[in-house]
């Protein structure tokens, strides 16, 4: 069992950052809003050491603003290859890669020690065939990183339980790629409190656990307020039905792979759940301490994410970016318990069992495959090819270089340029109409509206109107107002 144990992590692994090098070649990886942020805020702290994202508001006069609604650590880890000149793109790329490569080697590697051989393989396989993980690894964004930190938190508090300064700290650096990172600090502390022991010294690896998260976090946020940063307020929010209907839908389709009609795939998906929880109840009795982190960090990761949608910010969606931890948690529970059941089955059970697993796997990689061509079609977002090559972006690059941009979509205008823009007024109010518009005529300025806006700001045709702007050019879904000559 050794030698397999060491070349399925690797084998695992090697395969991992190639098929992500792979599917992100051009016109890849895919880029949106988002990307803009991490980009942007890399080459800013390469240039200046402050993490600055590229857009500002109208009556700012740099034009950029502090990163804030994004935690730093995927914009730090793409800033040491770009101060030395790297590509961001392409950095972000290999960093995905290697993100891939520990998260799928570890995963690998933990299921092998728990259940043996199968449970590796089906760790692996679970990790390919899974279109959130991969759709994760398409595009410029900071899941990888984050996900790869998660499976080294779990390593960590599996292997060295009586060291929660080192998982804790782990767990804090997810925290520092992204928000919900903080679970992984709650649950590093509850496995520590969980542990042998009286209760002080229970307590004691708790704070200990914990303690890394609660001062990244509270450094930051101390930042964050002292730049004026996007800090987030709190309050009861609404809407639930909608966002918790998304998530089941997100997590049936996971579940139930291919199956189109909406009853059939309900079905499917409470089935394959149904038979999980079964492996899963069955295996618990027999590897208690890898199951207990598991759920302990399953638990944790969904109680933050719900929490923040009620009270902390009514637009997170429950989509396959966000619960694709909750996918990595169940895929590597999965293939642990089901390996660990094998081995008592009978012949005609593993017969069963194992036709079910193959057509479930060959179902799911199907999804996989599909995901990965519609998102090469042509590239993703900003990286698409009808994108690039559209009327508008042809403007920005040619009569748009003589103007300062005032827009409510930052991202187009950089990822057209490399130019920051300017927000829009997010009031029409006399007094900010008056400002703006001397504003607008003394920056030589236009107004690039889109009608699907990034950002809430005012309504760009009644600014247009209020300040007898004039149309420079209409592309689709677009309009560029410019001053009415004096």
């Amino acid at each position: 069992m050794r030698l397999p144990r060491l070349l399925l992590p690797f084998g695992f692994a090697a395969a991992a950052f190639a098929a992500v090098l792979w599917i992100t070649r051009p016109p890849g990886p895919g880029l949106d809003p988002d990307a803009m942020s991490y980009l942007g805020a890399a080459e800013s702290f390469a240039r200046t050491g402050a993490f600055r994202i590229p857009e500002g508001a109208w009556d700012d006069a740099d034009g950029t603003e502090s990163l804030g609604h994004f935690p730093p650590g995927f914009s730090l880890a793409l800033a040491g290859p770009v101060a030395l000149g790297a590509d961001p793109i392409q950095t972000a790329r290999v960093v995905e890669a290697i993100s891939a490569a520990a998260a799928v080697g570890l995963a690998t590697w933990l299921a092998g020690l728990t259940a043996g051989t199968l449970a590796a393989v089906l760790a692996g396989a679970l990790a390919f065939a899974s279109p959130a993980f991969t759709l994760d690894h398409l595009r410029v964004l900071s899941e990888p990183l984050f996900l790869a930190l998660l499976v080294v938190t779990l390593a960590l508090m599996l292997r060295m339980r009586e060291r929660p300064l080192i998982y804790g700290s782990a767990a804090a650096l997810a925290g520092l790629v992204r928000y919900a990172g903080v679970a992984l600090g709650a649950a590093a502390a509850v496995w520590a409190l969980a542990g042998p022991g009286g209760w002080r010294r229970r307590l004691a690896r708790a704070v200990l656990a914990f303690a890394p998260t609660a001062l990244v976090q509270g450094a930051w946020a101390l930042r964050a307020r002292a730049e004026s940063a996007d800090v987030r307020t709190f309050g009861l929010t609404g809407g639930f039905v909608p966002t918790f209907r998304e998530g089941w839908t997100t997590l049936a389709t996971w579940l139930a792979p291919g199956i189109e009609a909406p009853a059939l795939r309900t079905v499917g998906a409470l089935a394959v759940a149904a038979a999980a929880c079964w492996l899963l109840w069955l295996a618990a009795r027999k590897e208690r301490g890898f199951f207990l982190a598991l759920a302990i960090g399953t638990v944790s990761y969904a109680g933050l994410v719900v929490v923040s949608r009620l009270f902390a910010d009514a637009s997170i969606p429950f989509d396959e970016r966000l619960l694709s931890p909750l996918m990595a948690f169940g895929s590597l529970a999965v293939a642990a318990a089901a390996a660990t059941v094998w081995r008592d089955a009978g012949r005609m059970a593993r017969w069963i069992g194992g036709g079910i697993a193959i057509a479930w796997l060959a179902a799911s990689a199907w999804q996989t495959a599909i995901t990965v061509r519609e998102a090469r079609e042509g590239g993703w977002g900003y990286a698409g090819v009808e994108w690039r090559e559209s009327e508008l972006v042809r403007w920005l690059r040619s009569d748009g270089a003589a103007h300062r941009l005032y827009t409510n979509s930052p991202a187009d205008v950089w990822f057209a340029t490399g130019r920051r823009s300017w927000l829009l007024p997010t009031s029409l109010d006399a007094v900010t109409m008056r400002a703006f518009g001397d504003r607008l005529r003394s920056t030589h300025g236009a107004v690039v509206s889109f009608v699907n806006p990034e950002e809430p700001e005012a309504d760009p045709a009644g600014l247009a109107s209020r300040l007898g702007l004039i149309v420079a050019g209409r592309f689709d879904g677009v309009t560029v107002w410019v001053p009415a000559p004096e």
